[in-house]
């Protein structure tokens, strides 16, 4: 094999490599959104469809991203607004936000009834919570109720630390990170109230 070859060689592959690594870039960008509505479909409108009650509309499409702060490395940290409307006027918003678990963030979705600043309820999005312990707390109407028809204003940290929410019992971990999701979330939508219902 001589040189000529071997640099033939290198550049057929680089060219064969190029055109299918651009291929795979413009399949991706072609369907990005189509990937988040799915992943919106499949994992949060089932929690969505727990908290919002009343509306006409589609809450999955009404909705909008906003950037809430940047991460360690200076990145944008987004978090997705849903709309619940009846007769084209908002009633509800929903958002979701973190808080840490005993193994890992937990995703909590919650809505926000408009005007009344009240919370309509509370629903986990993704957990990493031993499902017979954390994961039956968070899925305890006794424990979500807890947070239902409670101002935006209300201490939703543990009881233990003078807020109103109970820990369920034997998960005290996952309580108080649902209850840290959803201080996180009214924090959230305190700070860009403006923004959500501009």
């Amino acid at each position: 094999m001589t040189f000529r070859d071997i640099l033939n060689m290198i550049v057929v592959l680089t060219i064969v490599s190029g055109v299918c690594g651009g291929g795979l870039a413009v399949v991706k960008m072609a369907t990005a959104e189509q990937i988040e509505y799915q992943q919106i479909k499949n994992i949060k409108e089932p929690a969505l469809k727990k908290i919002l009650s009343g509306y006409d509309n589609d809450p999955v499409s009404d909705r909008k991203k906003l950037v809430v702060g940047t991460d360690k490395k200076g990145k944008p940290i987004e978090t997705t607004v849903f709309y619940a409307k009846k007769g084209g006027k908002v009633i509800a918003v929903a958002l979701e936000a973190y808080g840490g678990g005993f193994e890992g963030d937990i995703g909590i979705m919650m809505a926000i009834k408009i005007p009344e600043e009240v919370l309509d309820g509370i629903a986990a999005t993704t957990h990493s919570e031993t499902p017979s312990v954390g994961g039956v707390a968070l899925n305890s109407p006794n424990f979500l109720a807890q947070f239902k028809d409670k101002s935006i204003d209300t201490n939703f940290g543990m009881s233990s630390e003078g807020g109103l929410i109970n820990a369920y019992s034997g998960a005290t971990i996952s309580s108080a990170g649902a209850s840290k999701a959803v201080k996180s979330g009214m924090e959230i939508y305190k700070k860009f109230k403006s923004e959500i219902l501009g």
